[in-house]
C-alpha cells in the first residue's frame, strides 16, 4: 500500500509540474504572436530591432510615405512604462534609414495614411488614448523628419 502512495504522489507532482510549466510558457507565446500590423520577418522591422533591440514593437503601418514608390513602415514603440515614441524607417534600395523620434499614445494605438492636401508625401495619422484621454495627430515626413502639421489633445494621451 505505501508503494502505491508513493507512485500516485510522484504522479500528482508531475501533472502539478507540468500544468505550472504550460501556464508559465503561455504568455511569450502569446506576446509573439501579437498583431503588430505587419509580419516579424519585415526587412524594414528587423532594421528597427536592430537598432532597439530594448523596445517593444507596439504597432506598424506601411506605406510610401515620402513619395519615392516604395514602402515605408511607422512603427509606436514603448520607450518606458510611461512613454511610447514613433519613428519612420525610410526604405531606399535595400538601405534604411529612421526619423527622427515623437511622442505616441500609451493605448488604443491607430495609424491611418490619407493624401489630405493632395501633395506629393503622405499624411500620417496617429490617434490613441492614454488613462481616458483621446487624441490625435497629422503627420508629414519631410526631409526626414516628422513634422506635426495637426493635433488634438496628443499632448494628454503620450
Amino acid at each position: 500500500m505505501r508503494k502505491k502512495e508513493i507512485i500516485l504522489y510522484v504522479l500528482v507532482l508531475i501533472i502539478i509540474t507540468f500544468m505550472f510549466s504550460a501556464c508559465v510558457s503561455a504568455p511569450s507565446k502569446n506576446k509573439e504572436l501579437k498583431n503588430i500590423g505587419v509580419t516579424r520577418d519585415n526587412p524594414l522591422l528587423q532594421y528597427f530591432t536592430k537598432l532597439h533591440p530594448d523596445n517593444e514593437v507596439i504597432l506598424c503601418g506601411q506605406e510610401d510615405v515620402n513619395n519615392d514608390n516604395t514602402k515605408d513602415l511607422v512603427i509606436i514603440y514603448r520607450v518606458s512604462k510611461t512613454k511610447n515614441a514613433m519613428k519612420i524607417v525610410i526604405a531606399k534600395e535595400h538601405n534604411y534609414k529612421c526619423s527622427n523620434e515623437v511622442p505616441a499614445p500609451m493605448e488604443n494605438q491607430i495609424i491611418k495614411f490619407k493624401n489630405i492636401d493632395d501633395k506629393d508625401q503622405i499624411e500620417v495619422i496617429v490617434s490613441g488614448s492614454k488613462n481616458g484621454q483621446v487624441g490625435y495627430a497629422i503627420f508629414r515626413l519631410q526631409n526626414m523628419k516628422i513634422v506635426n502639421l495637426f493635433g488634438n489633445d496628443m499632448e494628454d494621451c503620450c
